[in-house]
């Protein structure tokens, strides 16, 4: 077995020739001395010497079969080969799955490749247009700063309220676009009016709806008759007084002569009158934005610059 082991892994012709060569040497040497001791003996042991060595013959027969039968159950599915080929067909079965997760990861490659090339397309499609977006955006900002500097009825249709009114003469009035010289104040040409007339401090306020640079406010006073009630009238735009009415006519125009910015215009009644307006006109630019902190350096930034 010490040969076997040192020459092994052998193919199989190999290993039984091997086998056999060494039995005929064990054979010789057991017959060898026999053989000798035999010529020494008498013609009277000769049968005896002759029926051991058949004997031994017969066990060496039997051992060599054995062996043999040994060897060929270990060719076909045991012991050390059968190790070696299941090791083999795992190996195999490995390297054809490492193929199939090599070729997954190839088509995921390819199908990650063509998504990224379509992205690329899609950029490049974008970059095309961004001196467009500029250019509309430009345009825009002109449009805005176009409208922002152009000085515009800018109360129409506004949000207006009074502290009182009396009937169907609300607030609402005052902003809706309708003043002709027509005095059918019930019918085409309506006006505001308040409910108390006894008492002081009536007032009128139209929200303008944000920030705007005032430039002329215009007062349209009722026409059918009671247009001293307009006398005492003050006129503020947010906080800041811009004028008053001192006498009875059809129009009052208040020219801004300097930079005044508001929300709201309010007219406030200091006597015991009413107020009964036809049309309050606001004409200005903007708007600005919404008043938030800085704004008061924000407002001194653009007068400086229109300036």
């Amino acid at each position: 077995s010490s040969g076997i082991n040192a020459e092994w892994p052998l193919r199989p012709g190999t290993i039984v020739a091997s086998i056999f060569d060494h039995l005929q040497m064990l054979l010789a040497l057991l017959i060898v001395p026999l053989f000798l001791r035999t010529q020494a003996l008498n013609d009277n042991a000769t049968s005896d010497i002759e029926s051991q060595i058949s004997e031994l013959k017969t066990q060496l027969r039997e051992e060599s079969l054995d062996l043999r039968e040994e060897m060929y159950s270990i060719l076909r599915g045991g012991g050390a080969e059968s190790t070696l080929t299941a090791a083999v067909r795992d190996l195999v079965k490995e390297v054809k799955y490492c193929q199939q997760v090599i070729l997954e990861q190839k088509q995921q490659t390819h199908t990650f490749q063509a998504e990224m090339m379509e992205q690329i397309q899609d950029l490049k499609s974008y970059q095309e247009l961004l001196p467009r977006i500029a250019a509309q955006q430009d345009w825009v900002g002109n449009v805005i700063e176009l409208m922002r500097s152009e000085v515009r009825l800018i109360s129409q249709h506004k949000l207006a309220w009074t502290n009182t009114h009396i009937g169907p003469y609300q607030a609402d009035f005052i902003v809706d676009g309708v003043y002709t010289l027509s005095k059918d104040f019930a019918g085409v040409n309506p006006f505001s009016h308040t409910q108390s007339c006894s008492t002081t401090g009536n007032t009128l306020m139209i929200d303008l709806g944000g920030l705007f640079k005032i430039h002329t406010v215009k007062v349209w006073n009722r026409l059918d008759g009671w247009q001293n009630s307009a006398i005492g009238l003050f006129l503020y735009t947010d906080e800041e007084l811009i004028g008053g009415i001192v006498d009875a006519k059809n129009l009052y125009n208040f020219a801004v002569k300097k930079y005044v910015f508001a929300r709201k215009i309010i007219l406030k009644q200091s006597l015991a009158r009413c107020i009964h307006l036809l049309e309050v006109q606001v004409f200005g630019s903007g708007p600005f934005g919404h008043k938030e902190e800085g704004e008061e350096e924000g407002l001194e930034k653009l007068l400086a610059y229109e300036m």
